[in-house]
């Protein structure tokens, strides 16, 4: 048996997911589920509650907060709603932060398109996975909409200045939109992560113009992920002994208050500022393998990768749109990438450096900063604890 003492890298990854998740718990023989950090944080006496809240702020930050055992009130817009976390078809457990995702459109400029699913879906929240991956029929509504370009090397583009539209896409869950169920904007200046040369420079292929990667891809045979390029529009509190995920528009931005607007979870209480539950919709989550890795790099194109490049004129009306076909082709993944580096590995369970964490003894809270930009080139996001 190999003992796994010594190690190559100086960052770690922190699991603080169920234990049901944990790669060492495979069902079989010799299958051994360990104390999390969550567990072992509760048993220390840090923190009141197996919980967490997760702000990754915009694309342009270079911080987050993670906050172990509290809500942060300042981080986020009106109140909380919560939805249960919905169980493991295969199993009969809670194994993965999935939600009963209900609906998604797409609006401004004038124009609406209604892109929900047929029925409800369940979503993995996953701030382990960079991109969102959403239902190919889905995906590919969104890619005309918008004149996305699928390129072999470098996966799906846009021109940069599509940053321009204002757009947003609006994902409700729980139930339809309105009371009932939170409603999350995502803003597409949120979904165009630019791409550079080896040398830094913006990557504008063979034509002029910045080429960005866009942030939602499709599923294929992999489940509904919901990554961070969906998470940073959002304020999510992880209840993992309430079996509850809490949810409210992020406050981009939001200034830091210490202590003011920190309240702790308590032990089989329910998250602070919760105003409703969203519970009159279920499902269960099917997936029974882990998902299919991606290219590294800035090609992760997912299962809508093609041998040859597509191109697609967009179906609404943006302003600046132009063309991305000629400027995209011949590129390939070894002379751009992303300045968020698209996932590699779809994981259920977040991640973070192996630093230690600062403790606030008085609110029985433990709370750490994000570098954001610390995207593994193996596409897991670092939570790096200060």
């Amino acid at each position: 048996m190999a003992d796994a003492t010594q190690f190559t890298r100086d960052i770690g990854i922190m699991g603080i997911a169920f234990s049901a998740g944990e790669s060492s718990n495979n069902g079989g023989i010799g299958s051994i589920t360990y104390p999390s950090v969550l567990e072992t944080m509760k048993s220390q006496g840090r923190i009141q509650s197996l919980s967490y809240s997760l702000w990754l702020d915009d694309l342009a930050a270079n911080t987050g907060t993670i906050l172990f055992g509290g809500v942060d009130t300042s981080k986020y817009v009106g109140s909380l709603i919560s939805l249960p976390i919905q169980t493991d078809g295969n199993s009969g457990l809670k194994t993965s932060f999935t939600v009963a995702w209900t609906g998604l459109s797409l609006s401004g400029e004038g124009q609406n398109v209604d892109l929900a699913p047929s029925s409800a879906q369940p979503a993995i929240f996953d701030s382990g996975t960079t991109l969102t991956y959403l239902p190919d029929d889905i995906a590919n509504q969104i890619f005309n909409a918008l004149g996305v370009t699928t390129d072999p090397s470098i996966g799906q583009v846009v021109p940069c200045r599509l940053q321009a539209n204002n757009l947003t896409f609006t994902y409700t869950f729980g139930g339809p939109g309105g009371p009932g169920g939170p409603a999350i904007a995502v803003p597409l200046s949120e979904l165009l992560i630019p791409l550079t040369t080896a040398s830094g420079a913006p990557y504008t292929g063979k034509g002029q113009n910045p080429l960005c990667s866009f942030g939602i891809d499709a599923a294929g045979s992999n489940p509904i992920l919901f990554g961070d390029t969906f998470l940073r529009s959002a304020y999510v509190v992880y209840d993992l002994e309430n079996l509850q995920i809490g949810l409210a528009q992020t406050n981009f931005n939001a200034q830091p208050i210490p202590g003011s607007n920190v309240e702790p979870i308590v032990h089989s209480a329910n998250i602070p500022d919760v105003a409703s539950t969203a519970s009159a919709i279920s499902v269960q989550q099917t997936f029974s393998r882990k998902p299919l890795n991606t290219a590294a790099g800035a090609s992760a194109s997912g299962s809508q990768a093609a041998e040859q490049t597509v191109s697609r004129s967009a179906t609404l009306r943006l302003q600046a749109s132009g063309t991305t076909a000629a400027s995209v082709t011949g590129a390939t993944s070894s002379m751009v990438s992303s300045t968020r580096a698209p996932s590699a590995t779809a994981s259920s369970r977040s991640s973070a450096s192996s630093a230690a964490a600062t403790t606030s003894a008085n609110s029985g809270m433990t709370t750490s900063g994000i570098d954001s930009l610390g995207y593994l080139l193996t596409s897991v996001l670092g939570l790096f604890l200060a």
